[in-house]
């Protein structure tokens, strides 16, 4: 207490809460808000970084575009696949159907016959329509019962043809036949043909028309346009074998006579 000294037990009791405040100070500034720790003067790279708003929203838009690109590749890449196999389709499907008129004018049997004929349809349109008669196993049937067959570019709905076959039973004619062949009983073979021209080669020209009487024909000739192959004109020809004339078996002659014995 001389010469205003404070004493020692003085001093300790007000050094004391001072230093039990100092922890205190120190954990409330570690739990400040980055703003405050800006503020307070302590460095941000002390801290773990993390992404901004703008870098998320950059990283969408980047994710975006990327997801809308591979999407508009596999979109293209599917439908030329799928054009690519529609179109193969249709070309089988021509093929086939060749295969099998050939293979028809190429079988037809001895006494088959073959004619053109036009009908209408129910628009008026004509209709040409080639008959084969007496003719079994065309086109996979075994057997017609004496009826015929009937190929016909028949009238769609949408201004096209699809080349039908149909199966007419033996002495069906008028208003039964006509009942058939507007009925559903045609096998489609092939669909969306246009211009559909049939002549037959005979005598060393073209005709477009053909009767029974006028014998069998050497080919037949098919045009048109397949719509489903994008400017395609089918132009075919068809061979069709000639009846042979039946070889006859020779006649027997009378045997020669042997020369008599006495004769020299």
């Amino acid at each position: 207490m001389r010469n205003g000294a404070v004493p020692c037990h003085t001093s300790s009791f007000i050094l004391a809460p001072l230093a039990l405040r100092l922890p205190s100070r120190q954990h409330s500034r570690l739990s400040l808000s980055g703003t405050q720790r800006y503020r307070a003067g302590v460095h941000p790279s002390s801290f773990s970084s993390a992404f901004t708003l703008f870098e998320v929203i950059l990283s969408l838009m980047i994710l975006a575009l990327l997801t809308g690109a591979v999407y508009s590749i596999t979109s293209a890449a599917t439908e030329t696949s799928k054009v690519t196999m529609d179109e193969q389709v249709s070309v089988r499907r021509m093929e086939a159907f060749l295969k099998v008129t050939r293979d028809a004018f190429l079988n037809l049997p001895r006494e088959g016959k073959v004619q053109l004929r036009f009908s209408r349809s129910a628009s008026g349109a004509p209709v040409p329509e080639i008959i084969f008669e007496e003719s079994a196993g065309l086109f996979g049937i075994p057997s017609l019962g004496g009826g015929s067959l009937i190929l016909a570019a028949r009238p769609r709905a949408d201004g096209t043809r699809t080349m039908s076959l149909l199966r007419v039973p033996k002495d069906l004619s008028g208003n039964e036949l006509e009942k058939l062949k507007s009925g559903n009983s045609w096998i489609p073979l092939l669909p969306r043909v246009e211009k559909v021209k049939w002549t037959f080669f005979a005598n060393g020209e073209w005709k477009e028309e053909w009767l029974p009487e006028n014998g069998r024909p050497l080919t037949a000739r098919l045009q048109m346009e397949y719509l489903d192959m994008a400017g395609s004109k089918i132009d075919s020809q068809f061979w069709i074998p000639p009846i042979s004339a039946v070889p006859q078996a020779p006649q027997a002659g009378p045997s020669p006579t042997p020369p008599q014995g006495g004769d020299r």
